[in-house]
């Protein structure tokens, strides 16, 4: 936690990791109900306005942690008015605080390609995607949105739980002033 308390204590602007909300909406939004009880969870949310977003389409009871004390701190108080809207410090591989089978939609947004950089990657990989899919309701849907390869990242997830996997490629954002052409010109 100490390296993304430095990051975030050191740059409170607001970013959201590989794309925004409204790059992300139509991926998104197949999978979101406006019922009273839908609860939704956004893990490793870092100071991510996509909850907000969210909340601003009329979504309410979202849950949003972060193992960073800096920014959960930072996220309540930039959105303190938000009613039904929670932010909670928590390690994704132990969510001691959560009851099973909670939520009906998670919304992982660079949170697994964050844990596979761990130095444990493979044990903390598989005590992650045990703990998503524990607090996932019956029929829920965990929603990941990686940089990664989709094989790799399908691989990890059948490797310890036994779900069915939709791959949707989300097209990468168009960089103004970058010559794409150039063999040397990569950006994830």
């Amino acid at each position: 936690p100490s390296y993304w308390d430095e990051r975030y204590s050191a740059d409170e602007q607001q970013y959201d990791w590989y794309q925004d909300y409204k790059a992300l909406e139509r991926y998104i939004s197949p999978y979101l109900k406006q019922v009273g009880d839908f609860e939704i969870l956004v893990p490793g949310c870092g100071n991510s306005k996509l909850s907000a977003s969210l909340y601003n389409q009329g979504y309410r009871n979202i849950t949003n942690f972060d193992i960073s004390t800096v920014v959960i701190s930072q996220m309540s108080d930039t959105y303190a008015q938000l009613e039904d809207m929670e932010f909670t410090v928590m390690d994704a591989r132990n969510l001691e605080f959560i009851p099973d089978q909670c939520f009906d939609l998670i919304i992982d947004k660079a949170l697994f390609d964050a844990v596979l950089c761990s130095e444990n990657n493979l044990k903390d990989i598989q005590s992650f995607l045990k703990e998503m899919y524990r607090v996932l309701k019956t029929g829920g849907v965990y929603l990941l949105i990686s940089h990664g390869a989709p094989d790799n990242r399908v691989n990890h997830i059948k490797r310890y739980i036994d779900v069915d996997i939709d791959v949707v490629p989300i097209p990468k954002p168009e960089l103004k002033g970058v010559d794409e052409s150039d063999e040397a010109c990569y950006h994830y």
